[in-house]
């Protein structure tokens, strides 16, 4: 339902588009999970990010750093409670 990021310990994670902070806490299966909500509706997840730098309804630009992962990060991404295919927007 989406990709499984392995990067660096303590890689800097940065928003892929701009949006509103929606959630953040534990999801199942992604740990500890921030959400953004971008204009179009999509809403991307954020999953097993530590150090989160951002608050819940903050707005974040594109770029904009929201936590951090150790060695691997989960990024969804979801509209209207469905799962979308992440290689659409991770081009």
């Amino acid at each position: 339902d989406g990709a499984k990021l392995y990067v660096e310990k303590n890689t800097a994670i940065k928003s892929a588009e701009s949006g509103i902070v929606i959630y953040i806490g534990n999801k199942d299966n992604y740990n500890n999970t921030v959400v953004i909500q971008r204009i179009d509706g999509v809403d991307e997840w954020y999953g097993n990010i530590n150090n989160v730098g951002v608050k819940l309804y903050d707005y974040v630009s594109k770029g904009t750093i929201i936590g951090e992962a150790d060695d691997y990060y989960y990024l969804v991404y979801k509209k209207d409670g469905k799962n979308l295919n992440y290689e659409e927007y991770i081009k």
